[in-house]
């Protein structure tokens, strides 16, 4: 399965409207998407605002999403760190899902949005917490070795598996103000009790086999650990363990 393929297919297990009910949207607002991925956030969002502009640092997506997009959306093929902000006009809003947890330093960059954005505009993060080690089962062998290979990505700046559990802190201290969290999202991939359906099952199994780092730091174990991990998820003990937390925030003044 390509990337392209599935990040198309976890749009469908991802409730983007749930969340704009607890964001304080405007109809004059422009939102910038923070990795717009195959534009489905942008989509939701270009339909109440009046402008919406994607960032993301990968040519597919955005090479797709501008051969369907519509006339309030724009989409810019960039990292975030390097995009240019001051081009967009007012900023009034911020959307980030599954994006920041890829940054080394992501305290500086939402100083650096807050500094950039209107008066009392808003952001509003998703993200995952314990990402791996909190789909295994509580007493799995892994347990352990998983989370120092977490804490071990995040150290080198390479990903951090629990930006969730740090997104309040971070915003702040950025200079934002804290109005709504959850911090313990439903969602059928990352975050739920019982067992998983099929789909899902193949989701996480085309992830693992992408993840190459992981595979590394267990060795000649890696396929017994997806093996256990793919049967936990696909378990009816399998516990919600709140991998996955929302928060939003306004820039004080």
């Amino acid at each position: 399965m390509s990337l392209f393929a599935e990040y198309e297919k976890q749009q469908k297990w991802r409730s983007w409207e749930n969340y704009l009910k607890f964001i304080p949207l405007s109809q004059s607002d422009t939102v910038v998407d923070l990795g717009c991925s195959v534009g489905d956030v942008s989509r939701v969002f270009s339909l109440r605002v009046n402008n919406v502009i994607g960032i993301d640092i990968n040519k597919e997506f955005i090479e797709f999403c501008d051969s369907r997009r519509k006339e309030n959306e724009a989409f810019i093929l960039s990292d975030f760190e390097s995009a240019d902000y001051l081009s967009f006009g007012d900023i009034n809003g911020i959307w980030g899902s599954f994006s920041l947890s890829y940054l080394s330093n992501p305290l500086a960059y939402l100083k650096a949005l807050n500094s950039v954005m209107s008066d009392e505009g808003w952001i509003a993060l998703l993200d995952v917490s314990c990402f791996i080690s909190g789909n295994l089962a509580r007493d799995s062998k892994y347990y352990d070795r998983v989370r120092r290979f977490e804490l071990k990505s995040y150290r080198s700046g390479l990903y951090d598996f629990d930006f969730g559990s740090k997104m309040q802190d971070l915003l702040k201290d950025a200079g934002f103000k804290i109005v709504y969290f959850d911090n313990n999202v439903t969602d059928p991939e990352l975050n739920f009790s019982g067992s998983a359906a099929p789909e899902i099952i193949e989701g996480w199994l085309a992830r693992l086999k992408r993840m190459n780092k992981l595979s590394y730091f267990l060795g000649g174990e890696y396929p017994d650990f997806c093996d256990e991990l793919l049967s936990n998820l696909g378990s009816n003990i399998h516990e919600k363990q709140g991998n996955v937390r929302f928060v939003v925030a306004k820039k004080t003044l």
